[in-house]
């Protein structure tokens, strides 16, 4: 106990909760408690759905809409072109 009391509390902590298991919940606990585990898991709910309306606001302020991507692809890559063409026939001039 002395030279590792850490296991000692983790050991204990397992035991209350191998415990905890194994003991019924009364049906008053249930009663009591049932509206405080829903309102808990909604109010969940509710900030993942928020949390995920927010990030896709984020993502889509970010990214530039898939028309304008498109025309600045087509930019990029028709100047590559045409650097191409303009390298090449400066080799053969």
């Amino acid at each position: 106990m002395q030279d590792n009391p850490l296991a000692l509390v983790a050991g204990g902590v397992a035991l209350g909760v191998v415990l905890g298991a194994l003991i019924p919940r009364p049906t008053r606990e249930r009663e009591l408690l049932a509206p405080v585990g829903k309102r808990i898991a909604e109010g969940a709910s509710a900030a993942a759905s928020a949390a995920r309306d927010a990030g896709k606001a984020e993502i889509d302020a970010i990214l530039p809409p898939r028309d304008a991507a498109k025309e600045q692809i087509g930019k990029i890559i028709g100047n590559a072109l045409t650097a191409a063409k303009d390298a090449a026939s400066a080799k053969t001039a």
